[in-house]
């Protein structure tokens, strides 16, 4: 009896060792961000208007549950402090943590984390073509260090109030190979109007 005791009692002890083994694994593989600002404000969602729910600390190590990324200022992350879940935010261009283990890094020695949208400028107010089949994006400069893919879309609005209409506006949608996103407008003057059928309302403009 004793010998089947002692026989299930190491059963025991290597079966706790191989899951705390497991644990310890996954911990350390997890998706995790260091804080590297002195601290950042833990939120009950994610934007700066929510409840404030506690503070992490510059050298901290949080396991990461969820990512927000629909805000163009701030990338958002999930994380549990003190038994709490809550929401940290971190800026684009200047971040205030740094990650551990992001997932779409795995096995990519050279992979670096970057939610820094393009940055799209062109030098004059109103960009001047042919037609709306003359289009090209050649005048924006873009400062971006991936690929990147240019869409574009014009818009007409009837009645502007600071000149006579209709006066045409193109919207051009920058995004890199990250998913980072970034939407800025201009006007348009065209030789020969477009159809109504090739431009959106401007009152329908986001």
């Amino acid at each position: 009896m004793k010998k089947v005791v002692i026989i299930v009692v190491i059963v025991l002890i290597i079966i706790g060792g191989v899951f705390i083994a497991q644990k310890i694994k996954e911990e350390n593989e997890s998706w995790k961000v260091e804080i590297t600002n002195d601290f950042i404000n833990v939120r009950s969602d994610h934007s700066r208007y929510k409840a404030k729910l506690d503070t992490v600390n510059k050298g901290e190590t949080y396991k990461v549950i969820d990512i927000y990324l629909k805000d163009n200022e701030f990338v958002w992350y999930k994380i549990k402090v003190r038994g709490k879940e809550g929401w940290i935010s971190s800026d684009r261009n200047n971040p205030y943590v740094k990650e551990i283990n992001n997932p779409n890094g795995k096995g990519k020695e050279d992979y670096v984390v970057d939610y820094k949208a393009p940055i799209v400028k062109y030098y004059d107010e109103t960009y001047k073509t042919e037609s709306i089949d003359t289009i090209d994006t050649s005048h924006l400069e873009i400062e971006e260090d991936s690929d990147y893919d240019i869409k574009y879309q014009v818009y007409k609005e009837e009645k502007p109030e600071d000149r006579p209409g209709p006066q045409y506006w193109i919207q051009y949608t920058v995004t890199d190979s990250f998913g980072n996103k970034t939407v800025k407008l201009q006007r348009i003057e065209f030789k020969i109007a477009p159809p109504n059928d090739k431009v959106l309302n401007f009152e329908d403009l986001k």
